[in-house]
């Protein structure tokens, strides 16, 4: 088959889950004899915008379209670009797919699947978190605070910086300064944090986001197949209006050959002979994960250490950047490990006994907890979302009440009061899909709508 892979970012320059998913796909798909294609975004100030360049990587065609969001001043932008939709159009044109599979449009426009089904190409749609219904993908506040739920208001709120027309203004001004000053950034996004909740909003805002809504049901409803990684994210999209059978639950693949069970060497014992319980953090250093929470909670533990895999991002202020950063110089049982390709997980795995995903948004499937499965490492996470799905409390991990520092530090200790804890909780791992059997059952779905 001929298939077209669209993501908003691939590795190295962007190593999110939904990244390294759609990269380790696209390759295994290759292998199995298919015609690989994917459309994707660069941000290059130094290139023109909507510049596209296609190269190759082993057996997979890869073009990028240069998109660093300079000429997007209105909101609409922010998910419609008609440059783009373009560019995707003259790909489709060459590479002629059977079928478009898109894991992510963000940073991209939502109309590239209009240029699909306009040439009559089946579209699959895998929903990596909650994009098309919540503009900032995360169901979380400008606060960090978490959405109860996609409002007209509450939406304009979130996006008032954009919506109005005094605010949009002074952001676009604005906008350069901030991108070269990072202090200055931040203090403003916590001012705005602490505003959005309560702006009123306007009539011109509100149909703003009525218009977005109306135009993503248009485009689920152009959605031949929409796979969700969990099934609370699928929940979400039912009760958004698609069709209970056109969203099916679909467990992303792991590169399973890449990760082997490791031995855990439990907290110090009296003769010796063992490094302390080490527990880990593995994936972007960013206040959406928690990781300010697991370093607090830390804090007062005995007999550990933590280890903290990952580069930072800014997708919002951390709630008290200075308490954290300070935290995290002064402990001498905190190792910031830096950033690490997706090849060296196994090593680091193995260098942890426990690993901690302590995300304060309802996460979808977060690839590290079944990575931690593959080396038979058992998991803390917080109890929602879809992260519960995969965690059995007392079985291969334990739960802690989300955003709860004392009930995860709780749970953290029992790991070191519990010297046989580890040993327990690494005997009943779920089994994990592996890359090669999620192509081989993705091309069945893809011949089936092509068919």
């Amino acid at each position: 088959m001929r298939i077209s892979q669209v993501v908003h970012g691939l590795p190295p320059e962007y190593l999110g889950g939904t990244e390294t998913y759609a990269a380790a796909l696209t390759q295994e798909l290759a292998r199995q004899g298919h015609a690989v294609s994917v459309f994707t975004r660069r941000a290059d100030p130094e290139q023109p915008e909507y510049r596209v360049e296609t190269t190759r990587v082993e057996r997979v065609e890869i073009t990028r379209v240069n998109h660093t969001l300079r000429e997007s001043k209105t909101f609409p932008a922010s998910y419609e670009n008609a440059n783009i939709a373009t560019r995707f159009g003259q790909m489709l044109d060459r590479f002629q797919p059977d079928i478009v599979h898109f894991q992510h449009l963000m940073y991209l426009s939502t109309t590239c699947v209009h240029e699909a089904v306009r040439r009559q190409i089946p579209v699959v749609m895998t929903l990596h978190d909650y994009w098309l219904i919540c503009q900032r993908g995360r169901f979380l506040k400008p606060d960090l605070s978490v959405c109860p739920g996609q409002t007209d208001t509450g939406c304009a709120q979130c996006f008032h910086h954009v919506l109005d027309r005094n605010m949009a203004t002074i952001h676009h001004w604005l906008k350069p300064l901030l991108s070269r000053h990072p202090w200055l950034r931040e203090q403003a996004r916590r001012w705005y944090g602490k505003r959005a909740g309560s702006q009123s909003v306007s009539l011109a805002a509100r149909q703003q986001i009525q218009a977005r809504m109306a135009h993503i049901r248009a485009l689920c409803a152009s959605v031949s197949l929409f796979l969700a990684p969990s099934r609370f994210l699928r929940e979400q999209f039912v009760a958004f209006g698609v069709p209970q059978e056109k969203i099916l639950f679909h467990e992303c693949g792991l590169q399973t050959d890449a990760i082997r069970p490791a031995p855990k060497t439990g907290i110090p014992q009296k003769n010796g002979g063992k490094r302390p319980l080490t527990f880990g953090y593995i994936g972007v250093v960013d206040p959406v994960k928690g990781v300010h929470l697991l370093v607090e909670a830390f804090q007062t533990l005995p007999q550990a250490e933590l280890r903290i895999y990952g580069g930072e991002a800014a997708y919002a202020p951390y709630p008290d950047e200075k308490r954290f950063r300070s935290q995290l110089a002064n402990s001498a049982r905190i190792r910031c490990m830096g950033r690490y390709e997706q090849h060296e997980l196994g090593r680091i795995l193995a260098e942890v006994d426990v690993v901690v995903v302590p995300s304060i948004w309802y996460e979808n499937a977060p690839l590290v907890i079944r990575e931690a499965f593959l080396a038979h490492t058992p998991v803390i996470t917080a109890d929602f979302g879809g992260m519960r799905e995969w965690v059995t409390d007392g079985v291969n991990g334990l739960l802690f009440q989300p955003r709860d520092i004392d009930d995860l530090r709780q749970k953290m200790n029992r790991f070191i009061t519990e010297p046989d804890l580890v040993t327990r909780l690494s005997r009943a791992f779920p089994a994990v899909r592996s890359i090669r059997a999620d192509a081989a059952l993705l091309e069945q779905h893809y011949r089936r709508l092509v068919h």
